[in-house]
């Protein structure tokens, strides 16, 4: 049997750790993202209580913007995956961990938004406040959510796109073919 140098006996875990490092960084930028540019309640205050009114459009907004933030995570994913290099097995690993990423960045997202109050974000409301306010008001969290699931397909969708949108422009460009060029002339 081969002796094996000890570099080469040692990338495959140290290659391992900076990757599942790596997804870490891009799951805590998403949920930073996530977190400072999503849009928050108009909050208007009793001087005693904040009160956030219920606006259907602030979920959505939240929701696009969860969007917009994990399908550029996404994107980056797979322009990783394309730098190291595609293969089956690591096309099939990047879109289960990048659904691990979605789902990770929604909850850690949800934690950060009703614990720590951002820059503008008011903090979450008590649950007792319904009944302080007089009859027809309505009351919404000031807290971060994900309310359409559907929106955590976005970030493995987006790397497998970039990764399939390369490989077809690699395969419609072709192999770069190059005439020998003449001495004589």
């Amino acid at each position: 049997m081969p002796e094996v140098s000890g570099a080469t006996r040692d990338a495959p875990p140290l290659r391992a750790g900076r990757v599942v490092l790596g997804w870490w960084a891009l799951v805590a930028a998403a949920v930073l993202a996530w977190w400072l540019l999503a849009p928050q309640p108009e909050v208007v205050t009793d001087g005693a209580q904040r009160v956030a009114p219920g606006l259907p459009e602030l979920a959505a907004a939240q929701d696009g913007t969860f969007v917009l933030v994990t399908a550029a995570a996404g994107a980056l994913m797979g322009l990783g995956l394309l730098r190291v290099g595609p293969t089956a097995d690591r096309v099939v690993v990047m879109v289960l961990t990048a659904l691990g990423g979605a789902y990770v960045t929604s909850f850690a997202g949800t934690w950060l938004g009703g614990w720590v109050a951002g820059p503008r974000r008011a903090p979450a409301l008590p649950e007792d406040i319904g009944d302080t306010l007089v009859d027809g008001a309505s009351v919404a969290s000031s807290q971060l959510t994900l309310s359409s699931d559907v929106a955590l397909a976005v970030w493995p969708v987006a790397a497998a796109l970039v990764v399939t949108g390369v490989l077809i422009a690699r395969l419609l460009r072709g192999p770069v073919v190059r005439e020998a060029e003449d001495e004589d002339q």
